[in-house]
């Protein structure tokens, strides 16, 4: 089965579909990204509560990071954006932002798109991540990590998931 894309149109050996651009398709961890950038979560210059203290998100004083990080040991994901527009995302862990380490890449267009994508190119990197987190300035392992990264996951699929319900005014 062979999976031909070509300006816009894919076409799988079974059926055509139209109009669907998998390029853009919006990243399940960049959703976040897209609210605090439009400006809907005003996360600067104090930390916020998102969903009543499930997580907390906060703007850096530089300015392009954002961090969004669980309410314990101060870990989560730090989104860092470059001059394009197009964000890296880095492990934050115990109060530091692993720069060795990046989960998705600005405008690569192979970085992981679900859920399961993100979990599964996490595992498969889970060495490197252990090796830079076993140094003596981290004093962490990535299994530690992985866990709470999975909290993560958790809170970001309630979140993305949430609609807001408009009220009915007389």
């Amino acid at each position: 089965m062979s999976i031909i894309v070509f300006s816009g149109i894919i076409i799988n050996t079974s059926k055509v579909i139209t109009g669907v651009n998998y390029l853009n398709t919006t990243n399940f961890l960049e959703k976040l990204w897209e609210k605090i950038k439009s400006k809907e979560i005003q996360n600067y210059p104090r930390p916020i509560s998102l969903h009543d203290g499930l997580a907390y998100t906060v703007q850096m004083d530089d300015q392009i990071t954002n961090l969004l990080y669980l309410p314990y040991e101060y870990t989560g994901i730090a989104y860092s954006e470059r001059n394009a527009g197009s964000i890296d995302i880095f492990p934050f862990y115990k109060g530091y932002i692993i720069g060795g380490f990046e989960i998705s890449h600005g405008m690569d267009l192979y970085k992981p798109k679900t859920e399961e994508a993100v979990l599964k190119h996490m595992y498969d990197k889970s060495w490197d991540l252990h090796q830079i987190l076993s140094q003596d300035n981290y004093s962490g392992t990535a299994a530690d990590y992985l866990y709470k990264f999975h909290h993560i996951c958790s809170f970001l699929k309630y979140f993305n998931s949430a609609k807001a319900i408009p009220t009915k005014t007389k």
